[in-house]
C-alpha cells in the first residue's frame, strides 16, 4: 500500500490552468478527502492520480516510484465513478467480475467469436467466483448477483460500482463524488457503509466531494481546494475549528461562519455601521481592519454577558431541535433602509435552541465569547488569530 507524494503538480487545458502547484503527502491507510466547490479541480486531480489524465508539470510518486508515465492498469488503483459506469447488459455478478476478467484477457481473446466465450470461461473460474462472492457478501449484494443494474435502486447500483473496485484488491481506492446521485437518506447510509468499508479493507482512500458533511464524517484528513489551489490541509477538527482563511471558514460549516467587519483599536473591536452600540474585546490583535469570524452556534441571546449588541431578526427557521435566525446589526428603527437582509456583507446567522421562537422584525441582544472567534485580516482574508478557547465546537 503506497504512500503518495504530490510535488508541485499542475494541470492545464490549453491556456487554462486548473491545478496550481499541488504539493501534499498522503500517508498509507489514510482516508483523504479532496473537498471544494464545483470547478475547483478536485476531480482532475483524482484522474491524474489514476492515470486517466496527463500531468502538465510536477510529479506524483507512489512510495519512491514516479508514476507520471505509468498506464492506469500499472498503478494498481481502483476508481469509483460518479455515474456508476455499470454495464447495463451484464448482471451484477458480471459487472463485479469484469476487472478480474480483463486482467486475464489476452490479445487473441479480442477476436469477435472468441471474445464472449473467453469472458464467460474466465468469469467461471473458481477463484473469480469466490472473490465475487466475497465482495458481494461484504456489500450485502448476494441476493442481487443475477439481476441487471436497471432493476436496482440507486444505492444498490452504487454498491455494485464499489464492489467492482474492491474485487481486484488494489493498493489505492479513488472515489469521485460517488454519492452525488443519491437522495439524502441513501447518502447518509452509503457514508456509513463506505466508512466501515475503509476500516475493513485497511487501504488508502482518496475521495472527491463538494459535500462538507461527507468530508467531515469520513475523512482522516481533508484538503480544501479552491480555483485549483490548496487553501488548507488538516483533520476535520482542524479545518472546522481553525480555518486558514475566509474561504475555508465559510465553505466549512452549516450554517457557515459569520464574518463581521470590525475595526480594532487598543484591544477593542467596533462593529462597522453601529460603532456607538457595542464594542467587543479583541485582545492580542494589532490595530487594524479585521473580519470577526464566529460560528452561528456560538451566538446566543445575551444573558448577563459583559457586552452585547442589539440586532434585528430578519428571518427565522424552526427546525425542531434548533432555530436558525438571520439578523442585522443595530436597531431597525434607527437603521431603516440602511441595511437589507439580502446584503451578504451585513446579514448574519445564529443557531439557537429550538424553544426560541423569534419573529422577523424583533429586536434582540446577541452575544458570544470573543475568545471563541476567529479573526481574519480584512484585506487578505488570511487568519490573524485563531480561537483561544479549547472546547471549540466541532461539526
Amino acid at each position: 500500500m503506497p504512500r503518495i507524494s504530490f510535488d508541485a503538480v499542475s494541470k492545464s487545458f490549453g491556456d487554462t490552468r486548473v491545478i496550481h502547484s499541488f504539493s501534499a503527502e498522503v500517508a498509507d491507510n489514510e482516508f483523504l478527502v479532496l473537498l471544494g466547490p464545483s470547478g475547483c479541480g478536485k476531480s482532475t486531480m483524482l484522474r491524474m492520480v489514476a492515470g486517466l489524465t496527463d500531468i502538465t508539470s510536477g510529479e506524483i510518486r507512489f512510495d519512491d516510484m514516479r508514476v507520471n508515465e505509468l498506464e492506469p492498469r500499472e498503478r494498481n488503483v481502483a476508481f469509483v465513478f460518479q455515474s456508476y459506469a455499470l454495464y447495463p447488459h451484464m448482471t451484477v455478478r458480471q459487472n463485479i467480475a469484469f476487472p478480474l476478467v480483463m486482467d486475464r484477457f489476452k490479445k487473441i481473446y479480442h477476436l469477435p467469436v472468441v471474445n464472449s466465450i473467453a469472458r464467460r470461461l474466465i468469469a467461471r473460474q473458481p477463484d473469480v467466483l469466490e472473490r465475487v462472492e466475497q465482495v458481494a457478501t461484504m456489500l450485502e449484494l448476494e441476493s442481487f448477483l443475477d439481476r441487471r443494474p436497471g432493476t436496482l435502486s440507486g444505492g444498490q447500483r452504487q454498491r455494485v460500482a464499489v464492489g467492482r473496485a474492491l474485487v481486484r484488491d488494489p493498493s489505492l481506492y479513488l472515489l469521485d463524488e460517488p454519492l452525488s446521485n443519491l437522495d439524502a437518506k441513501l447518502r447518509a447510509q452509503m457514508r456509513t457503509e463506505i466508512a466501515e468499508l475503509y476500516k475493513e479493507v485497511k487501504k488508502t482512500f482518496i475521495y472527491v466531494t463538494h459535500d462538507q458533511v461527507e468530508a467531515m464524517t469520513m475523512a482522516t484528513r481533508i484538503i480544501v481546494l479552491h480555483e485549483g489551489e490548496i487553501r488548507q490541509i488538516g483533520t476535520p477538527e482542524e479545518i472546522y475549528n481553525r480555518p486558514a482563511d475566509t474561504f475555508v471558514a465559510r465553505f466549512i460549516g452549516s450554517p457557515p461562519m459569520n464574518q463581521i467587519p470590525v475595526s480594532v483599536r487598543d484591544g477593542q473591536a467596533t462593529f462597522l455601521g453601529v460603532e456607538d452600540l457595542a464594542k467587543a474585546p479583541a485582545h492580542g490583535l494589532d490595530d487594524g481592519e479585521y473580519l470577526l469570524g464566529i460560528r452561528p452556534e456560538r451566538v446566543a441571546l445575551a444573558d448577563g454577558e459583559e457586552w452585547s449588541i442589539p440586532c434585528e431578526v430578519t428571518w427565522a427557521e424552526f427546525l425542531g431541535a434548533e432555530t436558525i435566525i438571520g439578523f442585522q446589526l443595530g436597531y431597525p428603527e434607527r437603521d431603516a433602509g440602511k441595511i437589507t437582509s439580502s446584503d451578504a456583507e451585513t446579514s448574519y446567522l445564529a443557531k439557537l435552541d429550538g424553544t426560541m421562537r423569534l419573529a422577523p422584525g424583533a429586536t434582540v441582544h446577541l452575544a458570544f465569547d470573543p475568545a471563541a472567534a476567529t479573526w481574519f485580516h480584512r484585506d487578505t482574508g488570511k487568519v490573524a488569530q485563531h480561537p483561544k478557547v479549547q472546547d471549540s465546537v466541532t461539526a
